[in-house]
């Protein structure tokens, strides 16, 4: 029965619709959506991310959502991740990119409820944009297993 659920477990963490980049010259750890997004998504990827900020303590983060084909994520649960403390510093910008309108509308949302302190998070359009803001030119991202 345990092996059953263990097999369960790591399948099911294969299949989740994210991974995670880092760009170690620049500090930038980058969460990249794909696919169809749903709440234990959100949920599973926010704890990872703190397990990775932990380790890594980047200076800034960026959560780029622009491979997302569905987002099936309700208000409710967009609250509850928003209101539970940022694994990052309080002074560690982050940027979540949100390039169609409904993407914008819901990480727009998101960011109001979450923006703690004020101005250290923010929803653009590109991760180009992002890393713009950032005084980034060429990052080098590499995937974090």
């Amino acid at each position: 029965m345990l092996a059953a659920y263990l097999l369960f477990l790591r399948s099911s963490r294969q299949r989740m619709p994210y991974h995670f980049e880092f760009d170690s010259g620049h500090k930038i750890l980058l969460l990249a959506y794909e696919g169809d997004v749903q709440s234990r998504d959100i949920v599973n990827a926010n704890q990872d991310m703190a397990q990775h900020v932990a380790r890594l303590q980047p200076s800034c983060g960026i959560a780029d959502l622009s491979k997302v084909k569905t987002l099936d994520v309700p208000a409710d649960t967009l609250r509850t991740a928003a209101r539970r403390p940022s694994p990052y510093a309080e002074e560690t910008p982050r940027f979540i990119v949100a390039p169609t309108d409904y993407l914008f509308g819901m990480a727009r949302m998101y960011e109001i409820m979450a923006n703690r302190p004020q101005e250290k998070l923010r929803v653009v359009r590109s991760r180009k944009e992002a890393l713009a803001a950032l005084g980034v030119r060429e990052p080098k991202f590499e995937r974090l297993e």
